[in-house]
């Protein structure tokens, strides 16, 4: 293979994840996945160490990379009004959730 036809390739690679419309990592995916990193802040907060492997162990569960956070943040950043819808679904799924959190801490 030629290195046009490899350049090509590659060039035709990359282009194809900014053609699907969609961000990198789900939206399902990304807002379960902020949900979760906001509650681990919310237990572990004090602790920074703790904190970080905590996100760190999330992150590895979910198969994100720091590469691929950076890439859908930069989506979203690019798209202000898919934030909105972002955290329009975080703010449902957390009404959601609410009533069994609550149930299962006050125990």
């Amino acid at each position: 293979m030629s290195l046009g036809r490899i350049s090509l390739v590659l060039f035709l690679a990359l282009l194809l994840p900014a053609c699907s419309g969609g961000p990198p990592v789900p939206e399902d995916k990304f807002v379960d996945f902020y949900i979760h990193l906001q509650m681990l802040d919310a237990r572990y907060g004090a602790d920074v160490t703790l904190q970080k492997e905590k996100a760190d162990s999330l992150m590895n569960a979910c198969h994100i990379d720091k590469a691929l956070l950076d890439s859908t943040l930069s989506w979203y950043n690019k798209r202000p009004d898919r934030w909105q819808k972002f955290y329009s679904r975080v703010e449902k799924r957390l009404a959601e959730i609410k009533p069994d959190y609550v149930r299962r801490k006050s125990r």
